[in-house]
């Protein structure tokens, strides 16, 4: 409850994961009910595990959510702050003003987040992230004799390594087939995780048409990485296969782990703003019209 509040308090987005993450502990408590036999399970998660479900992951993310404030209670400049207003008439005036510019503040951003439609060069839509179409160029420029080469470039690309990116996607369809042939609860978490950090963006996508960058597919990332570990241990295979069986695994495993390093540091230049000829970056754009 604790991190889940302190991804709102980064994010807003952090509530998708609240929501399905209450969901799926509410899910997982009736399911420990119906595997020790229990006659009702689900009315039992509902009526006995709901109430402090509601204190784990709605109470104690609310109070952390609001103790992450506590810079813009405590000071006289922050912005829509009324300080000399809310300290002018006594304590209990201070609390009820301050709420209210709190509040008033929060109103502001989500106005502005709903509002945002206006078209950028570097948009993309949410369908589009999880192949790397179009990445957020950060920074680029062009200097001249600067790297042994008439044209150098140098740049911030934010893009993630394609090896991990679509091998991840390999892996989440693997988690599919493996969460519906077997119900196996760490497969259906993962992939709980990472359509939590995705699907949501459809709805502003399709209803609002609301500017939207790759980057906002950053919370999705780690549960990607669960899923192609998750895989590599189906690959490698159970402890007590034979020999000749996990030794291909391992292989393959570790030539994916190589590859996935390899890849990253040939990419490394144009994550970390290295000056480069400009051949050299132009070789590194994997989709010319996409990551340019």
């Amino acid at each position: 409850g604790v991190l889940l509040g302190a991804a709102c308090a980064v994010k807003w987005s952090g509530v998708f994961y609240l929501i399905a993450f209450a969901v799926m502990t509410l899910l997982w408590d009736a399911g420990a009910r119906r595997a020790v036999g229990l006659r009702r399970p689900y009315s039992g998660a509902l009526g006995k595990d709901l109430p402090t479900l509601l204190g784990a992951v709605g109470l104690l993310p609310a109070l952390t959510y609001l103790v992450s404030w506590t810079g813009w209670f405590i000071s006289a400049t922050g912005w829509g702050r009324n300080w000399a207003q809310a300290t002018s008439q006594g304590p209990a005036f201070f609390v009820f003003d301050s709420i209210r510019s709190w509040l008033n503040y929060h109103f502001q951003v989500l106005s502005f987040h709903t509002g945002l439609s206006t078209p950028h060069n570097y948009q993309s839509e949410p369908w589009s992230w999880p192949l790397l179409l179009r990445p957020v160029a950060f920074f680029y420029e062009g200097p001249k004799n600067a790297c042994g080469a008439d044209t150098c470039s140098q740049a911030v690309l934010g893009v993630g390594t394609p090896v991990i990116w679509y091998g991840g996607l390999a892996a989440l369809v693997a988690m599919i087939a493996w969460y519906v042939a077997t119900r196996d609860w760490r497969a259906g978490a993962v992939l709980l995780g990472y359509a939590a950090g995705w699907l949501p963006w459809f709805y502003w996508a399709l209803a609002d048409h609301r500017t939207m960058f790759m980057f906002y597919a950053i919370p999705m990332v780690p549960f990607m990485v669960l899923a192609i570990t998750l895989a590599a241990g189906l690959i490698i295979g159970p402890a007590d296969a034979i020999p000749s069986r996990r030794l291909l695994g391992s292989v393959v495993v570790g030539a994916f782990t190589v590859i996935s390093i390899i890849n990253f540091w040939w990419l490394y230049p144009v994550l970390t703003a290295e000056i480069i000829p400009y051949a050299d970056w132009s070789s590194r754009m994997l989709f010319k019209k996409g990551w340019i």
